[in-house]
């Protein structure tokens, strides 16, 4: 595991210690940045849907279950 601080806010990666920092970001960012565009272009998103936009995100941390979870949670009517 990596700690990283980034804007105040702490992040543990799990990652090699000879992993690009780019690389890393780019998987903090990259399926942050898919779920707000599905939220954005689809308000009641369904699974069908999350499976779709979060399909390319590949990573290591074993999260998928929870991501979708929180995905499909901000998609749902307050």
């Amino acid at each position: 595991m990596i700690n990283l601080r980034i804007h105040g806010t702490l992040h543990s990666v799990e990652a090699t210690g000879d992993t690009p920092l780019l690389w890393v970001l780019r998987d903090l960012t990259g399926q942050i940045m898919a779920a707000a565009a599905l939220l954005k272009s689809t308000a009641l998103a369904g699974d069908a849907d999350i499976e779709a936009a979060m399909a390319g995100n590949i990573c290591r941390c074993g999260t998928y279950v929870r991501i979708r979870a929180a995905i499909k949670q901000a998609a749902a009517p307050s």
